[in-house]
């Protein structure tokens, strides 16, 4: 009995020690399993989401100056109808013509802003689409390297808070570029 209350105390300390020493190691954080990025800032920041960006924009300042001419020629044939009108010189068949004249332009404009809208859409549908397919591979083969069981966009996702280590943002722009 002297032996067990001479080694109790010491396998008490030694199981104590053990304790201590491995809740140290438990409170280590283990490396993330679970990756984010922004599509967004990958959109804007990239060189092919730069480039993509300008391509747009060239599309649409060229469209946006057709628009422009018919919406002057629509505001030439209103301020010539107020002033006819006002004049009082004009009868009312020529009234009549200039008003149904401007009512066909802007009908007509109406109708290519539609157009235009649309193919707006398209052509940023089609443009977009090597670059988001692009990203979704890059995103994809950096979490099999990482070992990364879910990857999310923070904003489709409603990511409001990740750490630092499980954004992958920069990684796919650099991934991406070097594509070129």
């Amino acid at each position: 009995m002297r032996a067990f209350s001479r080694i109790f105390p010491a396998l008490v300390s030694a199981l104590a020690l053990t304790l201590v020493f491995s809740a140290g190691a438990l409170a280590q954080p283990s490396p993330p399993n679970v990756g984010v990025f922004d599509l967004q800032k990958v959109f804007s920041d990239s060189q092919k989401g730069k480039d993509v960006k300008r391509s747009l924009e060239a599309d649409f300042k060229k469209r946006q100056d057709e628009l422009k001419k018919k919406e002057d020629e629509i505001k030439k044939l209103s301020t010539e109808l107020r002033q006819l009108a006002s004049s009082g010189s004009a009868n009312n068949d020529d009234l009549r013509k200039k008003d149904e004249n401007l009512k066909n332009k802007v009908v007509a404009y109406q109708e290519q802003l539609g157009k235009y809208n649309e193919e707006m859409r398209k052509a940023e549908e089609q443009k977009m689409k090597p670059l988001m397919d692009s990203v979704v591979k890059t995103a994809g083969d950096l979490a099999k390297e990482r070992g990364y069981l879910l990857v999310l966009e923070t904003q489709r996702a409603g990511v409001v808070f990740s750490m630092d280590n499980m954004d992958m943002t920069a990684d796919i722009i650099k991934a991406i570029d070097r594509k070129k």
